[in-house]
């Protein structure tokens, strides 16, 4: 009789549905929480401590998000107890099943079959109905996509399932380069400016371009470039062509069927703009950074009509036309621009404290990732016959939808929090 009660009392402790956490781990995270409150620690850091320190059911580590959202449902409910369970079933009705899922599978596989990649994109162009989530009218995200292909989809003559195989790892941040994004947030945090401050006057902007396809072939070629370091397929089907990954040139430069689209982001006070440059553009090269800067000002008096107060400050990362490579001293045209234009530059006359290696800390990178994003999830599914004139409605109509749907806002003051994290870190890589 003991030994039974010892085990049921195992059972409720260790138990529960496979991927959550037990009652043992929810009472672990709430005591970690409270010690580290106890410290005087701030909020930065927190979740990912907790997680390291939990297990799921079964095995495995819960994401930060989650435990986040565990504390929401402790701190919102009075009555908590490790272990309460008030829902009888976890999560939404799948939005991919049945028909839907097995035609998306079929797609997918036939799309590889002709010699092109599966990619994301890809299956929202092909199958816009299978992948259409019915609650919101939007594509599903890429889990669900990705979740159908490692369970339908086979390579002919092949008995296993897609996976995404990993063909290299992703490279570490070197010493040298985390000493310098260590110098370099110290410096930002040296200035002794607010989250109000950078908010009011900088302008996060830079120059970027898109290549497009001319045919069908230089398309697929692109989307095989996309994938880069992992492609789907079966295991057993590794060495063959479809599942060899493409050139990355492919997608870096303006070669025989392709053009390139030159454009700037411009993200200030809470809202996200884009300005497309002509075919006439010189790229990154000072008189585009000359270019550059004109129209920067253009937009901020576009938006800010009648406001003394109009934010006055560029920022922008290392760039050929911006800065001299090797010293770190700004260019005599992006100098003089900013003059003749009545703005200034974050940095100064010389950007040498800045390091190349800041994708994830400066905001305009982040507002360039979504933009991308989305153009990946819009992209028409013969691509290859878009004109730039489309292209151009199609990029200004994702910007809006950015504007709509994410919280620019609160990326406009998020520069010292990133910065904060980089100090914690010393120089190291900062999640967001």
């Amino acid at each position: 009789m003991a030994k039974e009660r010892q085990e049921l009392l195992m059972e409720a402790w260790t138990g529960g549905k496979k991927g959550c956490l037990s009652a043992l781990s929810e009472a672990k995270a709430w005591a970690l929480r409270e010690v580290w409150r106890g410290e005087g620690k701030g909020d930065y850091g927190k979740l990912e401590f907790v997680a390291a320190r939990v297990q799921k059911v079964k095995g495995g580590k819960p994401s930060g998000s989650a435990i986040s959202q565990f504390f929401d449902r402790v701190d919102d409910d009075k009555k908590w107890f490790p272990g309460k369970r008030e829902q009888g079933t976890y999560g939404p009705k799948p939005v991919v099943c049945g028909a839907k899922r097995r035609a998306f599978a079929s797609c997918a596989q036939r799309v590889k079959s002709s010699g092109h990649e599966p990619t994301y994109a890809r299956m929202i162009a092909d199958a816009p109905q299978a992948t259409q989530n019915p609650n919101t009218g939007r594509p599903v995200d890429k889990k669900r996509v990705y979740d159908v292909f490692r369970s339908e989809c086979r390579d002919p003559g092949s008995e296993e399932t897609w996976e995404h195989r990993a063909r290299y790892s992703k490279t570490a941040i070197t010493a040298p380069m985390m000493l310098k994004r260590f110098a370099f947030a110290k410096h930002v945090s040296s200035l002794g400016l607010t989250v109000l401050w950078f908010f009011r006057h900088v302008i996060w902007t830079d120059i970027c371009n898109s290549i497009l396809p001319r045919t069908e072939a230089k398309a697929s070629a692109q989307a095989l470039s996309r994938k880069g370091a992992r492609g789907w397929g079966s295991p057993d089907c590794q060495l063959h062509s479809a599942n060899l990954r493409g050139k990355k040139e492919d997608l870096k430069q303006n070669s025989w069927g392709t053009i390139k689209i030159w454009w700037m982001p411009v993200l200030m006070r809470g809202k996200l703009h884009v300005e497309v440059f002509d075919d006439s553009y010189p790229g990154e090269t000072e008189d585009g950074a000359e270019v550059l800067v004109a129209k920067a000002r253009a937009a901020v008096n576009r938006r800010f009509q009648g406001d003394a107060a109009k934010p006055d400050t560029v920022m922008v990362d290392r760039g050929k036309g911006f800065y001299n490579i090797g010293t770190g001293n700004i260019t005599t045209k992006f100098r003089q621009a900013l003059a003749d234009h009545g703005l200034k530059n974050l940095m100064g006359n010389c950007a040498a404290v800045q390091p190349g290696h800041m994708q994830e800390i400066l905001l305009h990178e982040t507002a360039v990732a979504w933009i991308r994003h989305r153009l990946t999830t819009t992209t028409p599914s013969q691509c290859w016959l878009e004109t730039p004139t489309q292209y151009e409605k199609r990029l200004k109509g994702v910007v809006e939808d950015i504007n709509a749907n994410l919280d620019v806002e609160g990326l406009c003051s998020n520069l010292l929090k990133r910065v904060d994290g980089v100090i914690e870190s010393k120089g190291g890589r900062v999640k967001w």
